[in-house]
């Protein structure tokens, strides 16, 4: 297959040298884990467990909270120390003791109970914002998918999680891939790969020819250039699609998922084995045996790094993920999270302070780097100016938040971080806006159902009339004002149809493009149409009625 190419990208230093030297550990078992209950997107889960309470590896602690949830299960056996209302925490007994669910043969199984598995087991994506396994996979209801994308490009500098993963269980993330194929209609299997991690490549040629059914597999070596990890980047890379704007990559027929989620939808299926830990890499130079370790999910930081030699007085910052995307950590007493990829020990050698900004001299460096195409310079303008019309027509939120700009800029002002505090203002004033909306249309359904009751009121007495009283012989002109009424009242019937399929769409299309929210104000305007409806086809129902009564006689 030939690579096709994204605009812009950079080429910094890669620093993977110090992780991906050593082979896949194990980190120590902490004797105490803080779970907190939002370590996805969506909804935080709800407690299920009280304190004082035994629990094993894999028991259910927390349940999912609405559709977009996921829930959470014991990272070690012992007791439960403290429940508050964002974590949970367990105090280990050091037995490590498990409880798994029955295995599946997720080749035999129905999509129905391989969905399930997913999310009872807590999956969700381990390489970005934490999105739940069960409802991606479930994309083909609404997109007719036809590739399954692996990213294994792991552009990102430091970061050699997925690199370790395909090294050390290639054959294993491949099956899971082909789950998953399964499970979302996909017929091809694509693995985009950065030409930087030979090892990786070597481990997946291998394994390849036995994993060719029943969706075929194709490897497909990349350039290493950054961000070619970004889910736009790679589709247009391997598959030469372009996501449209506002769209999502089932909208051109793919589904993405890096390897660490392929191996993790294996491990709940094949071997019952809940979310409960996952592969991090450990680096930077304020530790002294850097590599990448399976680590159980609520580790605190510091006892995970004090594990692998951390160096205090060396250390000047921890970051969590890389060193472009990333966030620095204000406390080492942070839990390692289902979303926790990278923790970098860095010196102040290392990764120094940014220099002061200056002013903007409008080189246009930062434009031609961009991987989505947009106009960093101006959207730093307006973001500062906080124009936020402008700022949407200029769509910034498809910005994808990848440093490249700011990286480049030789006036060193911090772009991203305009822009992340521009998108964070943004969407406040839409939950404002929204709010106001909700409260209104719930006034509207308030109406409208009164409206329905009254049109019924009306017809139940308008029948009691029309048994008491004796029908009387009607002229000619006395039929023409029925009819008249008969069809205002079928044309407010249709109105109100489409109302509904109007209704119905616009909520489908939102849910689809942002299934991270919650759409309480559309589905009252769905709730409010519906019953409008019903209101119109009380009242011609009862025209109708009273039509065929007075034609009586």
């Amino acid at each position: 297959m030939p690579a096709f190419e994204f605009p812009g990208g950079i080429y910094p230093p890669e620093r993977k040298a110090r992780s991906n030297q050593s082979k896949l550990q194990i980190a120590a078992l902490p004797a105490l884990v803080t779970l907190p209950l939002k370590q996805h997107a969506g909804n935080a889960a709800t407690p299920c467990v009280a304190m004082g309470d035994s629990v094993k590896v894999g028991s259910l602690i927390a349940q999912r909270d609405g559709m977009i949830s996921a829930p959470l299960h014991a990272s070690v056996s012992g007791t439960v120390t403290q429940i508050s209302n964002t974590a949970i925490t367990i105090e280990s007994d050091g037995l490590d003791n498990w409880q798994r669910l029955p295995p599946l043969d997720w080749r035999a199984a129905s999509p129905a109970t391989l969905l399930e598995r997913l999310d009872s087991s807590g999956l969700t994506g381990l390489g970005g914002a934490g999105f739940p396994t069960y409802i991606k996979a479930q994309v083909a209801e609404h997109h007719a998918i036809d590739t399954l994308v692996v990213n294994a490009a792991e552009c990102e500098p430091y970061i050699t999680a997925d690199d370790l993963t395909l090294r050390s269980h290639p054959a294993d993330v491949l099956e899971g891939a082909q789950l998953i194929a399964r499970l979302c209609g996909a017929q091809t299997i694509v693995i985009g790969i950065e030409d930087n991690k030979p090892e990786a490549i070597s481990a997946l040629e291998h394994a390849l020819p036995q994993a060719q059914h029943p969706a075929a597999i194709v490897l497909k070596v990349i350039e290493t250039r950054y961000p070619s990890g970004g889910e736009r980047q790679l589709i247009k890379k391997v598959l030469n699609r372009d996501v449209p704007s506002g769209g999502l990559p089932a909208d051109v027929g793919t589904l993405c998922h890096n390897p660490g989620t392929l191996l993790a939808a294996l491990h709940a299926v094949r071997d019952g084995k809940p979310l409960v830990e996952r592969i991090v890499t450990l680096t930077g130079e304020a530790v002294s045996t850097p590599g990448n370790y399976w680590v159980r999910l609520g580790t605190s930081v510091a006892s995970l790094l004090d594990g692998v030699g951390l160096m205090p007085g060396q250390l000047h910052q921890v970051i969590v993920g890389g060193p472009m995307m990333g966030t620095p950590l204000a406390t080492l007493d942070t839990p390692v999270t289902k979303t926790t990829n990278c923790l970098i020990a860095a010196t102040l050698a290392e990764l120094p302070p940014a220099p002061i900004e200056s002013p903007c001299i409008r080189c246009g460096a930062c434009e031609s780097v961009c991987p989505a195409q947009l106009l960093p310079q101006q959207l730093h303008w307006y973001a500062r100016a906080e124009n936020d019309s402008t700022l949407e027509t200029l769509n910034l939120f498809d910005c994808i938040e990848c440093g490249a700009c700011s990286f480049v800029c030789p006036s060193f002002i911090p772009l991203v971080e305009d822009y992340r505090l521009a998108k964070q203002r943004i969407r406040i004033k839409q939950i404002e806006t929204a709010k106001s909306d909700h409260a209104k249309h719930r006034f509207e359904f308030r109406q409208a159902r009164l409206a329905r009751e009254d049109a019924e009121k009306q017809a139940r007495r308008q029948a009691r009339l029309a048994q008491t009283q004796k029908p009387s012989t009607s002229t000619a002109g006395d039929h023409a004002a029925p009819e008249v009424d008969l069809r205002s009242l079928r044309i407010a019937q249709t109105a109100a149809k489409a109302a509904v399929k109007k209704a119905e769409k616009v909520l489908a299309r939102a849910a689809e493009q942002d299934p991270k929210q919650r759409f309480d104000d559309l589905e009252t305007q769905l709730a409010t149409a519906q019953e409008n409806l019903k209101a119109a086809e009380a009242r011609l129902t009862s025209a109708r009625e009273n039509a065929i009564q007075k034609d009586t006689p």
